[in-house]
């Protein structure tokens, strides 16, 4: 569950609703079970098992209906934390996709400390699978299925949920894997709700506005670091290159070199934007994790990929593309997601 850990996030800008009644074991409207902290401490065997830490919170694993597994992410209290809690918490309450990480139930004491109880994703996160030394290789089918998911996931939030939402810290951390190798996309405590843009106030000292607006090295819009207006184009920003880190298996941000893949990509993608010449095939698979030269592929798919992230990340804002139009794009023209059984939803 490293998804939840070392996220750095925005300012949280959201109202939050009402907050709901700690009653045992009650439901809310939206279903969700609503726990006081006894069940909190008998979900997790009186959290006897740690599966993951980070400045904001702790995960440990839980037990929902007595005998399936579910993490649950207990925050950090105090009150600034517990806003960023809340709007996380009425996010997911309004929340149903099969590719965006389920809410089971939540712990909410309406001043400094809250807990939400997730689905147990198995697989862990993409992260993990594509940059840490694993065992196993995920295979290219998985890769261009999880990018299809998360255009279908990241729509869901931009143009179908009323108020719109826009998660504002898309990476692969955020993206959990189900036992199928199926995409989650998950913490929203970053998120901004039912607006278009935001621009942070210009009578902020230059210190305090840098602060706040400190993002995930490697996935931060350069336009938003610029002018501080945050929408849902600094998603498709990260969109952008989760689909190059899918391709390359190289990390976002490489701490120890200093490296920006979005920096490495540079020249391969100012060769797939430009229109007068075709792209070396050479230079594409130069640019390919390595561990998938034995994978069946076709290079037309990965050429596809490529062009998607490219005008995710190199066009101005007003210019990107929308995730539906991300989405469609990838399922006209990756034919191994048909053979999947991917459609749109």
């Amino acid at each position: 569950m490293a998804c939840f850990l070392n996220c750095v996030r925005f300012e949280a800008s959201a109202t939050t609703t009402d907050k709901p009644t700690s009653k045992r074991g009650a439901l809310n409207v939206s279903g969700v079970t609503c726990y006081t902290w006894d069940d909190v401490k008998a979900l997790t065997s009186n959290f006897s098992r740690l599966i993951g830490s980070g400045g904001y919170s702790s995960i440990y694993m839980a037990r929902s209906g007595g005998s399936d597994k579910a993490a649950l992410k207990v925050h950090v209290s105090s009150h600034r934390l517990y806003q960023i809690f809340r709007v996380e918490l009425d996010i997911l309450l309004r929340l149903q996709h099969p590719n965006i990480v389920k809410l089971l139930g939540y712990f909410d004491d309406s001043e400094e400390n809250g807990a939400l109880l997730l689905e147990y994703l198995p697989q862990g996160n993409l992260q993990e699978k594509l940059h840490i030394n694993s065992k196993q290789i995920l295979p290219w089918r998985n890769r261009i299925t999880v990018a299809f998911q998360l255009a279908q996931a990241i729509e869901h939030i931009h143009e179908k949920c009323i108020p719109q939402i826009v998660h504002g810290d898309i990476k692969s951390s955020n993206i959990l894997l189900d036992k199928s190798f199926n995409c989650k996309l998950c913490d929203f405590g970053s998120a901004k709700v039912g607006f278009s843009s935001m621009v942070q106030p210009s009578k902020m000292s230059s210190r305090s506005r840098q602060v706040m607006m400190v993002g995930s090295p490697g996935y931060t819009d350069p336009h938003y670091l610029r002018t501080g207006i945050a929408s849902k184009k600094m998603d498709m920003y990260g969109f952008g290159v989760v689909l190059l880190e899918l391709v390359s298996g190289k990390e976002a941000f490489n701490a120890e070199k200093g490296e920006m893949l979005v920096h490495i990509a540079a020249p391969l993608i100012h060769e797939v934007l430009d229109s007068s010449v075709d792209i070396a095939e050479d230079n594409v698979r130069r640019f390919l994790d390595p561990r998938l030269l034995r994978d069946s592929i076709h290079i037309d798919e990965v050429k596809t990929m490529l062009s998607v992230a490219a005008l995710c990340i190199s066009k101005p804002p007003s210019q990107r593309p929308s995730a539906s139009q991300m989405a469609e794009t990838l399922v006209q023209r990756i034919p191994s997601l048909s053979f999947l059984g991917c459609a749109k939803l």
